[in-house]
């Protein structure tokens, strides 16, 4: 589905926007203060919101289709479910991906984990946000009471 939402399979989306480079290697959503490895491996988390918009809408409706082949109790077997999603996609007037894409699974988690090293070393002396605002804190703190002590 991700071909279809934005022309890109999941690795292509993970090779072409990961980045030591990029503010959170490129990443849009992730936990926490910093992307995860894990996290770099998933290409939702790269996607802009327009992106992620169409990719869930497609999901949904496809899941709404599922639900009414079970509701009516039909049996669907894996190719029925590939023909299905084909025919969902094309029904939509969108690509049908006919290929493996141009960047396998493989070469994406190798480029995420090299990515995601250089990231890690080129961050690793800066501060967190907690010891930030600690810092933030004394640096108040102290004009506070220098401007105490001129009174």
């Amino acid at each position: 589905m991700h071909w279809a939402a934005h022309g890109n399979t999941a690795a292509e989306v993970i090779y072409k926007r990961i980045s030591a480079d990029l503010p959170h290697l490129g990443l849009t959503y992730f936990k926490g203060e910093t992307p995860t490895l894990q996290e770099t491996q998933v290409a939702k988390n790269y996607l802009n919101e327009e992106e992620l918009n169409v990719l869930n809408r497609m999901v949904t409706a496809y899941l709404e289709l599922a639900e009414l082949q079970a509701l009516n109790r039909k049996p669907m077997y894996m190719k029925d479910w590939i023909a299905r999603l084909d025919d969902f996609l094309r029904m939509t007037g969108n690509d049908v991906l006919g290929h493996a894409g141009t960047i396998s699974h493989e070469q994406a988690v190798k480029k995420a984990e090299a990515e995601y090293a250089k990231y890690k070393a080129k961050t690793a002396n800066e501060l967190s946000k907690a010891e930030k605002d600690f810092v933030e804190f004394i640096d108040q703190t102290a004009k506070t009471l220098e401007n105490q002590k001129k009174k």
